[in-house]
């Protein structure tokens, strides 16, 4: 996926100035995310983005997005005004933790920097998109919080152990889980990342759910193709 553009049903995304080109965990949590009968969404860190696009696609929303890394932003509105909900979608350049709007958010999604404690690459770009000294897990709650309706859901897509430290800091703030996707590589294999979604009013049964990407090699499972099918070219 090291291209200078990924090809969608819909929509193009070119990535030759991004910090983070496409993944597929972020393309899985794009199409995870329930987003149909949001009004109003913010995308924390959106890079190329991705999400904003694939939440346009699924829902009828005004979608805002923010992006610190400039050269990342430029990526983004290129992305988003080539696309066929352009008039949907803006971007906004600048630090999420001094980021106002005369809006709130209904749904909040963030796909943030999770290296909180594992060792630095020598390119200070990919340092801030990847690791968690730019936008800790206290920072995005406090975002989180400020910007969200009282009828508002936040979902992010962090490891394991970043989810935790995730959660505490949502839960101490009256968030309560509502859905949990762990997903895995292949069958067997270690726990790959989590999609947590929360809410402020405590839901009686969250949604627990359980993907894995790959079976046979390098084959996709049955559940990746129904999750993916609208948005991959070839699914």
């Amino acid at each position: 996926m090291g291209n200078s553009f990924f090809q969608f049903k819909q929509f193009i995304v070119h990535q030759s100035e991004a910090a983070l080109k496409v993944c597929t965990e972020s393309c899985i949590f794009g199409a995870s995310i329930p987003a149909e009968n949001a009004e109003h969404i913010l995308d924390i860190g959106t890079g190329t983005g991705l999400l904003a696009l694939m939440l346009a696609q699924k829902s009828q929303a005004q979608i805002e997005a923010i992006e610190l890394d400039e050269a990342s932003a430029r990526d983004a509105q290129k992305n988003f005004s080539a696309s066929p909900w352009n008039e949907r979608l803006m971007v906004h350049v600048e630090d999420a933790k001094n980021f106002s709007s005369v809006n709130k958010f209904d749904l909040i999604v963030s796909n943030p920097p999770f290296f909180i404690h594992q060792l630095k690459s020598s390119d200070a770009r990919t340092n801030a998109a990847l690791h968690g000294s730019e936008l800790k897990p206290e920072d995005l709650c406090k975002i989180v919080n400020r910007l969200s309706t009282d009828e508002g859901r936040f979902f992010a897509l962090l490891p394991e152990q970043e989810m935790r430290l995730l959660q505490v800091q949502l839960e101490a703030s009256g968030w309560y889980p509502i859905y949990q996707l762990s997903i895995y590589q292949q069958m067997n294999k270690p726990l790959f990342r989590i999609i947590g979604g929360f809410s402020k009013k405590k839901e009686l049964q969250p949604i627990s759910k359980r993907l894995i990407i790959y079976e046979n090699g390098r084959t996709y499972t049955n559940d990746f193709t129904e999750l993916l099918k609208d948005y991959y070219l070839y699914l």
